[in-house]
């Protein structure tokens, strides 16, 4: 006799059976007056199911107990001793635990939950969140981000979600999510999840070998967690911004204000360090002459360690050689790279290893080149340089300033795009030698016009925030025309372009690409400043093009998955989950590009566009202490779903991003987002007061405290494994980013932000509210100041008052006019002494 259980709430069920030798188990939905079957376990096993090479095994559940909520099975057998629940935590949620522990030694391939979706084939939408496009290929915890797999049929949905909390206090062994629409033996798409073994394959998936087994000792805690959730009639955004909101206030949201950690010192001490290591430790500033004028920049790469060979200049007689390297010996050098670092993955003489690849690479060429594209990008860092130069009345910063927009501007010019690398011959040479463009590391003929539009728009933050300097205008103009001459029809823009006899050619490559929306940033920033209808024109066009071609898709396509480290082929598909290659550059040009659309034009449909790209966004999000990784991963971000970067130095790029949709839309995740990846921002630099937070980020290395001190790798865990990078060290994709987060965020929020149209009071720069209280006009705030902070920067918006009184932790510390309040002012902590 089969014996039915059901638990049910309102519109939502789960049927649990009992069969010969197995449970099944089904949850279903009520639409209408009819029963919807969701998701189920798979014909003739339970849905718990343990294997041994490549044999699948399964038990039968046995009935405990019911409650209002709550469901309870159990196995108590010779293997296993297993207390499962079911708990509808809401309407549309389940929270599935399985405390399990094996009763003798075992040997298993994997012990996982696998699942049957049980809508019909060919999903409206899904998200995983990481590709998996071969036969036994799954994805690793160690992309566990925000881990979510979404299926949406019609107007039905699921969101599958492993509970991390579980995962953080119990995680013996490897676990995996799997998804698979191309199954062999079941006629349904496959969801799993549980403990096994895998490892990085190529650049960077993750494999799984049925073969290789693991012990698992008597008595091991096997206990793991996960939600199923259940959406009727939401679209896309909804459920996207539904399944963030529960990560972030399951996990981030206790972390955020709990602690200020990865945040262990004032974002002072940060750049300050930083910017000694560009200038002083490695002495990475260089100077030169271009049309006469006094020009510099920051040199493009280095090297950890304490060997380091002289800055190499490149003369214009040695340029086509030095192209060449940059074109074919460097491409075996980088494959050689990565050859090696998958080689060395799980080997625990990792550290040795890594710190002979640095000793092998300290005398690699340092070369004397300037970079202006998307990773390396010199305007940009002059933007912290500018910020921080005027806050510490630092003029020697100031002045390197002026050389690096100086060099911007005075770039040759074809038809308003220029070149991305620039070559001094020598120190305070008036000889310069350029390439053209460049295809991720690589060299390359054609421009880039993504590259010089990125330029030009950290040209125009500067000339808004700082000064407003001859020339800036005039030269986006020039890139402006270019623009709306190879604008296509469908509105795309394209990325590489070339001049044969003062002929434009445009290149195949990324065409009808994500790419624009690094285009339609600069293009809107232009707006601003100066507003035309014919520019307007080109970014209706482009806007089109993003919400008709690509967000309907999800193809995230920039040149970061096919010309940097991944290589993918331009026409490369995941089969298995039917799913793009997506790059959090693009996602997040185009984030940006809507919100400052929806700024000028007050469209709401802009907004509602640019929050669903960013609820994209924050998948990519770490939103917890991962304890299986050796540094503090709270609030970093990665790079695309194809690779396995944490905590990149993007994640600072999208600060200031995520803190704007808060102050359009009041949404306090949004500046929780951003507060919490601008202290990410900084948690891989090098410094010694780091090291009970992120051990593994600067084991082994010997010049922590001394030329390498200051320095922020660019990510951890490039290789898939619990190790950091390589020794390769680029300033303006590390120090740069971050510095320029904090500058802007210092310039436009403060350290202090007083947000009086919504009564909220944000800690930004070592300060965690713990109360605060708005009275008419005064406002009462009791907070921790990280130590050795010595000054707060205090900034409001939307002041009601002509005078505001400020106390804080019980003392006054002064009356202030609306105006200073705006405008932010900074009060030294004389109580903090």
């Amino acid at each position: 006799m089969n014996y039915k259980r059901i638990l049910e709430k309102d519109q939502i069920r789960i049927i649990l059976e009992e069969h010969k030798g197995y449970t099944s188990e089904t949850i279903e939905f009520k639409d209408k007056n009819n029963w919807v079957p969701i998701i189920g376990s798979n014909s003739g096993y339970s849905t718990l199911n343990y294997y041994i090479n490549k044999n699948r095994y399964t038990k039968k559940l046995y009935f405990l107990k019911i409650k209002k909520k709550k469901i309870y099975y159990q196995i108590d057998d010779d293997d296993f001793y297993l207390n499962l629940d079911y708990c509808l935590e809401e309407s549309n949620i389940f929270h599935i635990r399985y405390k399990l522990s094996n009763k003798r030694p075992l040997e298993l391939s994997s012990l996982l939950v696998n699942y049957s979706i049980l809508l019909r084939d060919n999903p409206d939408f899904k998200w995983v969140p990481h590709l998996r496009p071969e036969e036994n290929f799954v994805m690793g915890d160690h992309i566990f981000r925000s881990p979510v797999i979404i299926y949406k049929k019609e107007n039905l949905a699921l969101a599958f979600i492993p509970d991390l909390k579980t995962l953080q206090s119990n995680h013996p062994f490897q676990s995996f999510l799997n998804f698979n629409l191309k199954t062999k033996t079941n006629k349904f798409p496959q969801i799993s999840f549980g403990f096994g073994n895998y490892e990085p394959v190529k650049h960077i998936f993750f494999k799984h070998d049925s073969s290789k087994l693991w012990n698992i000792e008597n008595g091991t805690d096997l206990t793991f967690r996960y939600y199923i959730i259940v959406f009727n009639n939401k679209n896309k955004l909804d459920i996207l911004q539904f399944i963030n909101d529960f990560f972030w206030k399951k996990y981030l949201r206790r972390d955020l204000y709990e602690t200020q950690e990865p945040q262990i010192l004032p974002y002072k001490v940060n750049v300050k360090e930083g910017f000694e290591a560009i200038f002083n430790r490695h002495n990475y500033w260089g100077e030169f002459f271009i049309n006469g004028k006094e020009c510099g920049g920051i040199w493009e790469r280095s090297w950890a360690g304490s060997k380091k060979k002289p800055i190499d200049y490149i003369k214009p007689e040695s340029l086509e050689l030095h192209k060449k390297r940059n074109t074919t010996e460097t491409a075996s050098s980088d494959s050689e790279i990565h050859k090696m670092l998958n080689e060395m993955i799980f080997n625990p003489e990792k550290v040795k290893y890594f710190d002979n690849y640095s000793r092998r690479h300290a005398f690699v060429p340092r070369t004397a080149e300037i970079w202006n594209n998307t990773w390396f990008l010199n305007i940009r860092t002059a933007y912290a340089m500018r910020y921080f130069g005027e806050l510490w009345e630092d003029y020697s910063l100031i002045e390197k300033t002026n050389r690096i927009l100086n060099t911007l501007l005075n770039l040759p010019r074809t038809q308003g795009i220029f070149p991305s690398v620039i070559f001094p011959s020598a120190p305070n040479s008036s000889v310069i030698s350029y390439i053209n463009g460049v295809k991720g590391y690589l060299y390359s003929d054609d421009y880039n016009i993504v590259d010089s539009c990125l330029a030009m728009y950290w040209a125009l933050k500067f000339y808004q925030d700082f000064e407003k300097v001859n020339g800036i205008i005039g030269k986006s103009k020039e890139l402006l025309d270019l623009i709306s001459k190879v604008q296509k029809s469908d509105g795309s823009i394209p990325v590489f372009l070339d001049f044969k006899d003062n002929k434009l050619l445009i290149k195949d490559l990324l065409l009808h690409s994500a790419s624009s929306g690094a285009v339609l940033m600069f293009l809107i920033e232009l707006y601003k400043i100066n507003p035309n209808q014919s520019l307007i024109s080109i970014v209706e066009k482009t806007v089109n093009f993003l919400k008709r071609e690509i967000i309907p898709i999800d193809k995230w396509h920039d040149f970061e998955p096919f010309f940097s480290c991944t290589q993918l082929p331009l026409n490369f598909y995941d089969r298995y989950t039917n799913s793009h290659v997506m790059n959090t550059l693009c996602i997040y040009w185009s984030a940006e590009s809507f919100k400052e659309l929806y700024k000028i034009t007050e469209n709401s449909e802009y907004l509602r566009n640019g929050e669903y790209v960013l609820a994209l966004l924050s998948l990519f999000q770490q939103v917890w202490n991962m304890p299986y990784i050796s540094y503090n991963t709270f609030g970093g971000f990665g790079v695309q779903n194809c690779d396995a970067e944490l905590n990149d130095a993007r994640q600072a790029l999208f600060v200031r991003t995520y803190m704007e949709y808060y102050l359009l839309t009041g949404k306090e995740e949004y500046m929780e987002r951003g507060i919490a990846a601008l202290r990410a921002a900084w948690t891989l630099q090098l410094l010694k007061e780091y090291q009970e937070i992120c051990p593994g980020n600067i084991i082994g290395i010997e010049t922590v405290d001394t030329v390498d001190k200051g320095v922020i790798y660019e990510n951890y865990g490039h290789t898939g494994s619990d190790y950091r990078v390589h020794g390769q060290i680029t300033f303006d994709w590390g120090v740069g980013t971050a510095a320029t987060a904090t500058a802007y965020v210092k310039n436009h929020f403060g350290d202090l932000f007083l947000d009086f149209k919504k009564n909220l009071v944000w800690g930004i720069d070592g300060i965690l509210i713990k109360s605060f209280e708005f009275y008419t006009s005064k406002i009462v705030i009791e907070c921790e100041i990280i130590p050795n902070k010595e000054d707060i920067i205090i900034k409001a918006r939307e002041v009601p008052e002509p005078l505001i009184e400020i106390i804080l932790n019980g003392e006054l510390i002064g009356i202030f006019e609306k105006v200073k309040l705006e405008q932010g002012f900074i009060k030294i902590l004389d109580f903090n002494k």
